[in-house]
């Protein structure tokens, strides 16, 4: 049986964008519906499970463009599954796209019979800063100037958020469920975040957006406003996922 851990976080009215960051300009207040949040990236143990399943194998997980993507790569499991740095059980997952990311939260509805989702990139940084617009101190993050070299274990509890979620920032960048554009150089789903505009639409080859930074990454990406982004089929060792759902 797989767990995972949730911390609630309530409805309300919060804050996000920073009129510092070009992609991230204006700074306003979004209304949320409850919902709940991993209380850590998706582990690789998790997402053993999804692999030894047979996820890789069924369409009915992927999709349209999800499936062309796997059958295109020819993919198995995720990259650097073999990976000594980046394949113990309690680290984070890396080298998932936003397809099978996408792909593991079907798998894991029907598994559990919840209905499991990437979390909007606006629920993302509500959690991590709150209605107070803050967020865990820098010190605490993973990120290059730390020298680790690799994603820590999600087992690591010091870099926790207002609601319980840690890692937010810092560790590996986290896909959400949100469009950037058709491709990952120009911003087509600007600021104000309007989830009726079309951003979180699934369908399509869209650019999405990552949110956090990483341990490979300097710290001012993992300022919780920042709105990173990558095509949907790209994988990387800095780059995993976070699970969310709503709540009724």
């Amino acid at each position: 049986m797989i767990e995972i851990e949730v911390c609630e976080v309530p409805a309300g009215e919060y804050p996000i964008g920073d009129n510092t960051l070009s992609a991230s300009r204006p700074a306003h207040v979004v209304h949320l519906e409850a919902f709940a949040i991993g209380l850590t990236p998706v582990t690789n143990t998790q997402f053993a499970a999804f692999v030894e399943a047979g996820g890789y194998d069924s369409p009915v997980y992927w999709g349209e463009m999800g499936w062309r993507w796997l059958r295109g790569q020819g993919a198995r499991q995720p990259d650097f599954w073999h990976d000594r740095r980046f394949n113990a059980p309690d680290q984070p997952v890396v080298g998932v796209c936003w397809y099978e990311a996408l792909a593991y939260t079907i798998w894991l509805g029907g598994v559990t019979g919840l209905p499991w989702r990437l979390p909007t990139e606006a629920e993302w940084e509500a959690a991590a800063r709150g209605m107070d617009g803050d967020a865990p101190s820098p010190r605490l993050y993973n990120t290059a100037e730390r020298g680790l070299g690799r994603p820590w274990p999600v087992t690591k509890p010091s870099n926790r958020s207002w609601c319980g979620a840690s890692d937010l920032c810092g560790n590996v960048w986290e896909w959400c469920s949100s469009r950037w554009g058709h491709n990952w150089q120009t911003m087509e789903y600007a600021y104000p975040y309007d989830a009726g505009d079309g951003r979180e639409n699934l369908s399509g080859s869209f650019a999405r957006v990552m949110r956090g930074g990483s341990w490979f990454d300097p710290l001012k990406e993992a300022n919780p406003a920042n709105r990173g982004r990558y095509l949907p089929g790209s994988r990387g060792s800095n780059i995993g996922f976070r699970l969310a759902r709503g709540l009724v």
